[in-house]
């Protein structure tokens, strides 16, 4: 089943395909390094945070401050040198913990990164097929995910991705880590460079997940969709935690400002212009402030 987007194109109105329960995740002084010229260059220093499972977190900081780092670190593409990274309370050394892992789903910046098949159909099954499922649920997660995000594989199911627009390229990356059904999904930078009304269907894609119980760690530099969609917050700068918890625009708030080079969503600034209580749960989009005003 699917509705029209406001550019006239189809959107999934279904809740995400076959998702459990969300993934808690912590971790316990992560430390990593990039090595340059032989000379290691600090990356992340002494993170430390928790998520619950189901909750949604803001991964905020200036370029550089070691987001896309720790995405990779929590995915498991990059070893810490120091610290730990517990997935539903499995440690690495646990069994189950590479079960655990195989259920984190990474989405990267550039979606040509996890393009690589000859049809879109056949890049969205190569997933699960990897995780050993067999072909029939293979084929109906792969119609799911594709319906999910807008790309119905009646229509893109057969095209080339790299025949595809940058923000189909995008949904098409997204469909491919939703086919194996993550329980924790990490996104980096997923809003950069879609034009308006493919920043909206995304979002709604990403309500639709967090409505069904996914959790969500986004790493964004646009704060204003980061504090519509996320409950938490984590504030990185040169590899440090300087702000972290629940997301509000008190403590967390100010220690977002504090940290340089960012700014506070447009609805909070807003609230507190109009001599409102900002301590006072602010509204986090422009409907639940309209309302408000009324």
């Amino acid at each position: 089943m699917s509705a029209a987007s406001s550019d006239g194109r189809a959107v999934s109105s279904r809740s995400a395909p076959g998702i459990a329960a969300g993934m808690s995740v912590r971790c316990d002084g992560i430390g990593f390094s990039y090595a340059e010229a032989h000379t290691p260059i600090p990356a992340l220093r002494s993170v430390t945070f928790e998520l619950a499972a189901g909750r949604s977190l803001a991964l905020l900081g200036p370029s550089g401050s070691g987001k896309s780092t720790l995405l990779q670190v929590i995915k498991g593409l990059d070893t810490p040198e120091a610290g730990t990274v517990a997935l539903d309370g499995l440690r690495p050394d646990a069994p189950g913990y590479d079960a655990a892992r195989r259920e984190v789903g990474l989405v990267f910046q550039t979606p040509e990164l996890q393009l690589f098949a000859t049809s879109a159909r056949e890049d969205v099954a190569f997933g699960p097929r990897r995780l050993g499922r067999p072909e029939e649920e293979v084929q109906a997660a792969v119609e799911e995910a594709m319906e999910l995000v807008g790309l119905p594989p009646e229509v893109f199911g057969g095209r080339h991705p790299y025949a595809l627009s940058g923000g189909e390229q995008r949904r098409l990356a997204l469909a491919g880590v939703l086919a194996m059904r993550p329980r924790l999904l990490l996104l980096d930078e997923p809003f950069v460079s879609l034009d308006p009304a493919t920043r909206r269907e995304l979002v709604r894609i990403l309500v639709r997940l967090r409505s069904g119980g996914v959790t969500l760690v986004l790493a964004t530099h646009d704060v204003d969709l980061a504090w519509a969609l996320c409950d938490d917050l984590l504030v990185l700068d040169g590899g440090r935690v300087v702000a972290s918890g629940p997301w509000d625009a008190g403590e967390a708030g100010r220690a977002l400002r504090a940290a340089g080079r960012l700014r506070e969503p447009f609805l909070v600034e807003l609230w507190r212009r109009l001599g409102r209580d900002a301590a006072a749960a602010p509204p986090r989009t422009a409907a639940e402030a309209a309302e408000a005003l009324r």
